[in-house]
């Protein structure tokens, strides 16, 4: 019995812990060419979306220059923040 209950329990700390880490605390539309501070845990691009790396904070990337999300992509990282050069993006609130 005892084991039984040790494994649901286990479940339920599994469960809890992955909702916590993947659902976002919100999200925005960003479809302009302004910084929008996060942090963000994931981008999804809308449409073919330049994001303008000179003006983010996007420390985790190195030696990288401005690159384009194409439509229907989500990349995931750590993104203090994000501006874009054109397209339309949801970034989803850590």
């Amino acid at each position: 019995m005892d084991r039984n209950r040790d494994l649901a329990k286990g479940l339920s700390r599994i469960e809890t812990n992955t909702a916590a880490a993947i659902q976002p605390k919100g999200a925005i539309l960003i479809d302009d060419q302004v910084e929008h501070v996060g942090p963000f845990f994931a981008i999804t691009a809308l449409e073919d979306a330049v994001v303008d790396v000179s003006e983010c904070d996007m420390s985790f990337i190195k030696d990288v220059v401005d690159f384009t999300i194409p439509k229907g992509l989500t990349i995931h990282g750590k993104f203090a923040s994000i501006e874009l050069d054109s397209g339309k993006v949801i970034a989803y609130l850590k």
